[in-house]
């Protein structure tokens, strides 16, 4: 005789599976033809999508590290591979910055609409938006599908979506799986965010799109958090918003122009409010202001911190970040901060963002600019170089050209057009002091750079730890 606790478990498991939405496959023959509808619509899906989604394969340089079959510090040539997709009839499209930083050469293949075979085209490279990782390419072609980037589509929690792209090579590739998560940040300070997913993403699928069930882009696959570099259900795409906005700007300039407050913010955490005895409990710490400039014309002094802006409240540096897109350079603005136990209404003038150096320059050697150990092309400071770039605050140290191989871009905390001027509170004054500094610390040893980025210092530390000991041990851009 069965145990009677034994045939109520089995009644509640099979009641569970009838309640689920898959019951069908066991309750009721009709819910097969339920699933075939749905395989249907996905076939369907793949034949829109698919002529849109293109795979771009790039030609660069980049620097041996230990382990590989050539000495470390070599500088050789190295092969990338991607993945973008059409937002234009004529030809452009999006991918992400990393996937081409450095390229030399990039070549872009197109599968056209009803067709099995990749044709090649040369891409040329319109505008970065480094601050999304996000590049615009263009290339020759006279009518494509494309995504229409005013087509209204948010992601929502628990949503089934398609990724697609070239996973480690394998062009025209759809995986499936659904939105984990919304407005995901790396840290507190990143002022991006992410759609989450558990849609496959693989090295190759980086700059693809990430679509819903109708087939209008949610957003561009941009990285994965895994443990072993490859998929492990934590993929994150830049929403579909954040291109739509860099669109015109990189289209018409080759940049996005945002305006800038001359302020270098900081989250607010409880050491932050305990140390500095702040009397706000929510908002954005200012850290430094830079000299005459926007902030400091208006007012903005060190320690203040940021409560408002144009009357929105401010409670952390993404909301910081998505106002500062509202604004418009040159037109005057309310900033409120806390200063001590006040409040101060202040009017500021946001400015337009400085141009970055130019990624790598001709001319550029390993032996003359390459400094290894943190993975860059540097160039000494000269007279002739600070007047070009105008608005330094100091006349000395290292302008980076470039990082050294694309393997670094998006991964590295140093970025072209950084000034670095200090190596653990030593000041360099070249090329060499730098290279001489490092050379003078140990591997494993604590590493602190000062920086210069936009006019503003800041301290950053290369192979250190972002301080999130919830988050995987590796955070890898996907190629």
């Amino acid at each position: 005789m069965r145990d009677p606790k034994t045939r109520w478990l089995r009644g509640g498991m099979w009641l569970l599976l009838v309640s689920t939405p898959w019951a069908g496959v066991y309750a009721a023959p009709g819910s097969v033809r339920d699933l075939a509808r749905m395989s249907g619509e996905t076939e369907r899906l793949s034949v829109e999508v698919g002529p849109k989604v293109v795979q771009i394969v790039t030609q660069g340089v980049k620097v041996t590290g230990a382990g590989e079959d050539q000495p470390a510090g070599i500088l050789i040539a190295e092969r990338g591979c991607g993945s973008g997709f059409f937002v234009s009839a004529g030809g452009y499209l999006f991918t992400n910055a990393h996937v081409v930083a450095n390229a030399t050469r990039i070549k872009v293949l197109v599968q056209p609409s009803g067709k099995t075979s990749l044709v090649e085209y040369a891409g040329t490279l319109v505008g970065v938006d480094a601050d999304n990782d996000l590049a615009l390419l263009k290339i020759a072609v006279q009518s494509v599908p494309f995504f229409d980037l005013s087509r209204r589509a948010e992601a929502r929690q628990g949503e089934l979506v398609l990724a697609y792209g070239s996973p480690l090579g394998l062009s025209q590739s759809a995986t499936f799986g659904m939105v984990s998560a919304v407005d995901r940040q790396l840290t507190a300070d990143d002022p991006r965010s992410f759609i989450q997913t558990d849609a496959p993403i693989n090295p190759g699928n980086s700059g693809g799109p990430l679509v819903d069930l109708n087939g209008a882009l949610l957003g561009i696959n941009t990285l994965i958090l895994s443990q072993s570099g490859g998929n492990e259900g934590v993929g994150l795409a830049a929403p579909r918003e954040v291109i739509e906005r860099a669109y015109a700007g990189l289209r018409e300039g080759g940049t996005v122009a945002r305006p800038r407050l001359g302020i270098e913010p900081r989250s607010l955490t409880a050491d932050l409010i305990a140390g500095l005895k702040l009397k706000a409990r929510q908002g954005v710490l200012v850290e430094d202001v830079l000299p005459f400039g926007a902030g400091a014309s208006a007012g903005v002094l060190p320690g203040d911190v940021l409560v408002a802006l144009n009357g929105a409240a401010i409670h952390n540096i993404r909301e910081l970040y998505r106002a500062e897109t509202g604004l418009t350079a040159g037109k005057e603005a309310e900033l409120t901060v806390m200063r001590g136990e006040n409040l101060r209404l202040l009017r500021i003038t946001p400015v337009p963002a400085r141009e970055s150096a130019p990624v790598l320059a001709p001319g550029v050697t390993e032996k003359d600019n390459l400094v290894f150990r943190l993975g860059v092309y540097g160039a000494t400071l000269t007279p002739e170089i600070v007047s070009g770039l105008g608005g330094l605050r100091e006349g000395h140290g290292v302008l980076v050209l470039g990082l050294a191989g694309t393997g670094l871009a998006g991964q590295n905390v140093i970025a072209p057009g950084d000034v670095v001027h200090e190596v653990n509170g030593q000041a360099v004054d070249g090329v060499e002091e730098l290279r001489t500094a490092l050379a003078g610390i140990e591997e494993g040893a604590p590493l602190v750079v000062q920086i210069e980025r936009g006019g503003m210092h800041s301290y950053v530390t290369p192979g250190g730890t972002s301080g999130n000991e919830h988050m995987p041990k590796k955070a890898s851009f996907v190629y």
